[in-house]
């Protein structure tokens, strides 16, 4: 039950099913691994033929906004019009909400795939609304390696994100992010606590940490996945303690060689779109880490619990408030010097 935070961030990923949706060819982007592309064509012929208004009204919107002359669903097309439908939906209620007396001021950005909602006033916080293109298992696109783990989560869906490309070419308008997120919360899904305490705890040391703001929590997730697909079930079973530094060492050894593989696509390394100083900069800053966390667990054998809760906060003052008075002085100076 450990909580570093109250949190004051959510993400909620939101998915579009179209009609006929089983019948989108989908087919690997080869200049983008983890990437695919989205071919309407036959989606197109069926709500053609299919008589229904609703599904007639989808037809249009699909082949005057959403598809390029080829067919293809359009990252940015796509964008635009979910943008359009949140601003229609903010301006109905003029950018505010009321709850229980409490009126909130409601502020709207894009950025990459996600539309976000800053919730301001009393009350403050934000939410990603990430949309995500629903596809059948049979559309899946996997290797045999990860299509293990997808069939292992006994799931009949997985999804395909709007997210913009950085580099510019012919195909990457309709390139879209292929996102296995049920997949990947199912192999988290019942593992010791410390599997997940350690996710929050790194996490909790990245948001503390300015020189680590390019660490993205789905970095720290899929070292996570990797850690699983290798691991043996006991090991999530060892002290926190020991799995942290573990962790770390697998952090430091990416950034070192400055490559990260996406855990669906082994091929797309998720660090390419940092540049190498960037890179280095967060090495730098984790590097020693492992061996601090190491040394405190041999040194302070029964205060290395609270050694791990102080290093990845920044309230050193708050974080020993509550233990004070069980800590002689020279073992809380200890514990100040480490970190």
């Amino acid at each position: 039950m450990l909580k570093v935070a109250k949190p004051n961030e959510f993400d909620l990923v939101f998915r579009l099913q179209i009609p006929y949706y089983e019948s989108i060819v989908v087919t690997r982007d080869s200049n983008y691994p983890g990437n695919v592309f989205l071919d309407m064509t036959r989606v197109l012929e069926l709500l053609e033929d299919d008589p229904r208004e609703e599904y007639q009204s989808i037809l249009k919107l699909l082949q005057l906004q959403l598809v390029d002359s080829q067919n293809f669903l359009v990252v940015d097309k796509l964008r635009s019009w979910l943008q359009s439908l949140f601003s229609q939906a903010l301006n109905r209620i003029a950018d505010r909400v009321e709850v229980d007396g409490i009126v909130s001021v409601l502020k709207y950005r894009t950025c990459g795939p996600a539309h976000t909602i800053f919730v301001e006033g009393e009350l403050e916080y934000s939410v990603d609304f990430v949309p995500a293109i629903r596809l059948g298992f049979e559309q899946n696109v996997l290797l045999a390696d990860q299509l293990i783990y997808f069939e292992r989560a006994n799931l009949a869906y997985w999804d395909a994100i709007p997210k913009p490309l950085k580099t510019q070419t012919q195909t990457s308008s309709i390139s879209f992010r292929s996102s296995f997120y049920s997949a990947e919360r199912a192999m988290l899904k019942g593992k010791h606590e410390n599997c997940r305490d350690a996710i929050k705890l790194m996490k909790k040391f990245r948001d503390v940490k300015t020189n680590l703001s390019n660490l993205k929590s789905y970095y720290i997730k899929t070292l996570f996945l990797w850690k699983l697909s290798y691991e043996p079930e006991s090991y999530w079973q060892e002290p926190l303690t020991s799995i942290l530094p573990d962790m770390f060492d697998d952090l430091v050894e990416r950034l070192r060689l400055g490559i990260l593989p996406f855990f669906w696509d082994p091929e797309l390394n998720m660090l390419d779109v940092l540049t190498r100083d960037q890179v280095l900069e967060m090495y730098k800053c984790v590097l020693k880490i492992p061996s601090a966390l190491r040394e405190a667990e041999v040194r302070q054998e029964h205060y290395s619990g609270l050694y791990v809760l102080r290093v990845f906060s920044h309230k050193k003052e708050r974080s020993l408030q509550c233990c004070s008075k069980r800590i002689s002085k020279r073992k809380r100076n200890d514990i100040q010097r480490l970190t």
